[in-house]
């Protein structure tokens, strides 16, 4: 009877311990089904094998997952070739050290232990990092110096029962994106999901904003889907004002507390 117990015991281990480490590759720059040339870029919000595309907001989304010949050998364990790049044509999110991005991100479902690779080249001159974050916490970073150097970020285990997100500071070309861990079935963002665990709450009704649970001084600032800065403002207790025009809007919130983005719709 103990060995049957302990027979069963090991069995269970070994199955839960495979299933942990189930491991889902999106090879962008594979030239294969979805990611072809023939297939981008993309012009709308959707979800493709399981990982999101949100394109919203900002310059050149045009060409937001647009496609193009681009043979890169990355240092991964084996190496990877790609035949592609994929690029994000912009930044993710328009309030620099904000970590719940708005525009131009790919996004997947987490449900446990995971790590991210992330294949990548810088898009253009300078410093531009590539981020990986729950929208509150950076499960990992890297900085490229220029755009010719193959990099490949690799994010530390964390436990993550949400989504993720992928996103670069500014344009970057993607070429695989592989995780190891379970995942959930994701889902089309909507507006409420960009809403991270502060306590402050930001809601937005026609063509007013409401910032309420404010316990102490908190900066707002207001970027149009541009990144602009529209509006800025100190409060010291719940406030609403109006916005002028109507469109989508990302209301950065910052106090002692704690900081967050909210991305709202005014009419």
């Amino acid at each position: 009877m103990k060995t049957k117990l302990l027979s069963l015991l090991i069995t269970t281990v070994l199955f839960t311990s495979a299933m942990n480490a189930q491991t889902k590759v999106w090879d962008l720059g594979g030239g294969v089904a979805p990611w072809t040339i023939a297939n981008s870029p993309y012009t709308s919000n959707t979800v493709i094998d399981n990982l999101g595309l949100q394109i919203q907001g900002g310059t050149g989304t045009a060409n937001f997952g647009a496609t193009n010949a681009s043979a890169k050998t990355f240092a991964t364990t084996p190496a990877y070739t790609s035949v592609n790049r994929w690029q994000l044509n912009g930044g993710g999110s328009p309030a620099t050290g904000t970590f719940l991005p708005t525009q131009r991100f790919l996004y997947f479902t987490a449900a446990g232990s995971i790590t991210v690779e992330v294949c990548f080249v810088g898009g253009g001159s300078g410093n531009r990092t590539m981020y990986v974050t729950d929208g509150t916490n950076v499960l990992g970073s890297l900085t490229t110096p220029d755009s010719a150097t193959n990099q490949v970020l690799t994010t530390t285990a964390a436990v993550v029962n949400g989504t993720v997100y992928i996103y670069g500071d500014q344009a970057c070309n993607l070429y695989r994106v592989k995780v190891t861990g379970p995942l959930g079935t994701t889902t089309v963002l909507g507006t409420d999901d960009f809403q991270s665990q502060s306590t402050l709450k930001v809601v937005a009704a026609n063509r007013q904003v409401n910032i309420s649970n404010v316990i102490s001084s908190t900066e707002v600032n207001v970027y149009n889907m541009t990144g602009a800065l529209v509006k800025t403002l100190k409060i010291d207790a719940d406030t609403t004002f109006e916005l002028p025009n109507s469109g989508l809007y990302v209301v950065n919130v910052k106090s002692a507390e704690g900081e967050k983005s909210v991305k709202v719709a005014i009419k």
